[in-house]
């Protein structure tokens, strides 16, 4: 299953020492992105025309969402989250902006703020060893035992295990844990989703699980952690962002499916496909991926972050920015932006790729899009920002 698109604990220190410095000189007055000095102003109707002529040929189903200073600007959407092949009644099911579909590795964004959340309430630190929030009865190899949460959040534990969605159980996290790091990993950036995972059991115990003896833990430490995982996300997070209640689950009673694009009337499969369940929850394995949204959802998440920077104080905002991952700016013709979101699929024989595509984009004067779509062949990112710079008069 393929998706998108860091040291020993000295360094992890270091590095958490310089974050704070540089956030308390910042916090004051935050601008995350500059735009291009000299220029043209963006026609944001041309934006949103470019997008939706991009998709309304290229995707069985697509929304986006955009925004301009924390108010919509406009949403659009086309084709079907259900096609008229998979319904008794030909008819099909409309994508909108209020599909929800699982939205992949941009639940690691999701994820990194939870851990901004905690830093900010004081039930952790950056610098927090990993092992002080974990199964005590756990045997962590001798390299795990000073691994800090920041080195967890940054991609740098070293941690190394495929990207599907059983390495995230809890009992193949114990096993890694025990196992050790990737020597040749430890340090530095490796892209993968067991961290995220780990970050998962991490926010049950600092919001306050209460472990059983043993035996009867390993029963329930991995269900509830993850239970208080999701609780925590929507009640401090979704909720204040004004998202209705999410999950790490299908919550639509017509949930949407993923095709290949082109499309000749194959059948669907679930977004959450690959989920060991089989029914697309991936509550148990979340973290690195695992949530439902919407386009609309994932726009009023953005913005209340970064627009309205009401869920994050920004001195710890800051200091996410300073790690590069999940949050990295990047240049392109008309100033800066950045971005993250997931895929989520597999590759069909003849067909290319049949799976999701869910992304956000934030660029200069607090303009943010989000794209979603259930078919189609790669990550949305060089067409949106195409469509971005073409926007300038």
């Amino acid at each position: 299953m393929r998706q998108p698109i860091q040291y020993l604990k000295k360094q992890a220190l270091t590095l958490a020492a310089s974050l704070f410095m540089v956030c308390s000189a910042q916090a004051q007055q935050v601008t995350y992105l500059q735009a291009g000095k000299g220029q043209k102003a963006i026609d944001l109707k041309d934006f949103s025309d470019g997008l939706g002529r991009i998709y309304r040929d290229s995707a069985v189903g697509w929304a986006y969402s955009l925004w301009k200073k924390g108010k919509l600007f406009r949403e659009q959407s086309g084709g079907f989250k259900i096609t008229p092949a998979d319904c008794l009644n030909q008819a099909g099911v409309l994508f909108l902006p209020s599909t929800r579909l699982h939205v992949a590795s941009m639940s690691k964004t999701i994820t990194a703020i939870a851990i901004a959340k905690l830093v900010d309430q004081q039930k952790i630190k950056w610098e927090d060893r990993v092992k002080s929030f974990l199964p005590s009865y756990w045997k962590l190899h001798p390299a795990f035992e000073d691994l800090s949460i920041l080195e967890l959040v940054n991609m740098r534990s070293g941690l190394d295990a495929p990207l599907d969605a059983l390495s995230s159980g809890t009992d193949s996290l114990r096993k890694l844990m025990e196992k050790g790091p990737n020597p040749e990993k430890r340090g530095k950036f490796n892209y993968q989703n067991t961290s995220y995972g780990l970050l998962r059991i991490i926010i049950g115990y600092a919001t306050g699980y209460k472990e059983l003896q043993p035996e009867a833990d390993a029963l329930v430490v991995g269900v509830i952690t993850a239970k208080m995982y999701k609780n925590f996300v929507n009640e401090y997070l979704f909720k204040p962002a004004g998202i209705p209640l999410a999950d790490c689950s299908i919550t639509d009673l017509a949930p949407a499916f993923q095709y290949p694009f082109p499309y000749g009337n194959e059948p669907g499969e679930l977004t959450g496909f690959g989920s060991p369940s089989g029914n697309g929850d991936l509550s148990e394995y979340a973290g690195g991926f695992g949530w439902y949204l919407s386009t609309t959802d994932a726009a009023k998440f953005i913005n209340a972050i970064f627009v309205r920077k009401k869920i994050l104080s920004e001195k710890t905002l800051t200091a996410l920015f300073q790690l590069d991952f999940p949050f990295k700016i990047r240049k392109n013709a008309y100033g800066e932006y950045f971005g993250s979101g997931g895929d989520w699929g597999h590759p069909v024989k003849d067909k290319g790729w049949r799976g999701i595509h869910a992304y956000y984009y934030c660029f200069p004067e607090d303009v943010v899009v989000t794209v979603f779509v259930n078919s189609g062949e790669g990550s949305p990112t060089k067409r949106v920002v195409h469509a971005y710079e073409q926007a300038f008069k």
